[in-house]
């Protein structure tokens, strides 16, 4: 069988020897795509790594569209509540509209876009292909308020901020929203992430919402175990985390709402709105939304 890739990318056959040596290698970002469009657009070492999960988690393709639907609800009310710039870190592979019925927007930008045309968005992705067909896929004008794609290490905070300020696209004395779904799993020194939270939370200006939604152990179980077995086989590395450490990413932060985060399974946060349920087990993930208080203000 004839594997193109991701939509808009080459044949692996046809690309040089370096870029199939690393095709070669499973990728976190493109499998997270098989998982959302039914491997469509994988290359085989990403389907097989994507396939062997659902095997032992067959929930895994519910879960992933549980976080998408999280994402695309969270960027609509963010921009309802006047943010207008946002910050999605760890954007992956763009689908734009692979995965929906015609006219459905899917990617953040595009969402945003939709409601608030001057709305800035930045995506930060590590994965070089991720940014790669990024770019390629965004077609949005290079003027002021077309998406940008950036690569950087969320975990090298510090460093990745400085670049994402350097665009001079967002603003610092405005608001922004920042989106890390189903991201910090695939980073997995402890240490390292909450390092990186820090960081992220100082340097954001009073009024941004921080939106994280990450796997834990304490919603799926041996199910979850069983595929960070197979993902850490496969030399991915994965670490779904207990619900205590993901509330800690938000610092003191109050939730959205005012009063204490709510930190719920991810289907369960926009109950009257999301157009999917079930069990805590098949999110196998929480979800906060959290922002920024003044000085003094934090609970």
């Amino acid at each position: 069988m004839n594997h193109t890739g991701p939509a808009g990318l080459p044949d692996a056959a046809l690309l040089p020897a370096e870029a199939r040596e690393w095709l070669s290698r499973p990728s976190a970002a493109r499998i997270a795509t098989v998982w959302q469009d039914g491997g469509r657009n994988a290359y085989p070492a990403d389907l097989d790594v994507a396939k062997r999960v659902l095997e032992v988690f067959p929930r895994q393709a519910d879960a992933a569209a549980i976080n998408r639907e999280h994402g695309q609800l969270t960027a609509r009310e963010l921009v309802d509540r006047g943010i207008g710039q946002f910050l999605d870190l760890g954007c992956g592979y763009p689908l734009l509209g692979h995965i929906s019925e015609p006219g459905l927007r899917t990617e953040l930008d595009e969402i945003v876009h939709d409601a608030s045309p001057l709305a800035r968005v930045v995506h930060v992705d590590l994965d070089r292909g991720a940014v790669a067909h990024s770019r390629a896929m965004r077609t949005a004008d290079a003027g002021s308020h077309g998406p940008v794609v950036l690569s950087g290490d969320i975990l090298d905070t510090a460093h990745l901020l400085d670049a994402v300020q350097d665009l001079g696209r967002l603003v610092l004395k405005r608001p922004i929203g920042v989106f890390l779904h189903d991201v910090l799993p695939w980073a997995v020194d402890d240490d390292q992430v909450l390092a990186a939270m820090a960081c992220l939370r100082q340097w954001l200006p009073v009024g941004s919402v921080l939106s994280i939604t990450h796997s834990s152990p304490e919603l799926a179980g041996g199910w979850l175990a069983e595929a960070q077995r197979v993902m850490r086989q496969a030399g991915i590395p994965y670490r779904p985390r207990p619900r205590s450490f993901i509330a800690g990413l938000f610092g003191d932060w109050p939730d959205l709402d005012g009063g204490p985060l709510r930190l719920v399974p991810t289907a369960q946060h926009h109950d009257e709105h999301s157009r999917r349920s079930g069990p805590s087990a098949t999110s196998a993930a929480y979800a906060g939304v959290a922002v920024k208080p003044l000085a003094g203000e934090s609970r």
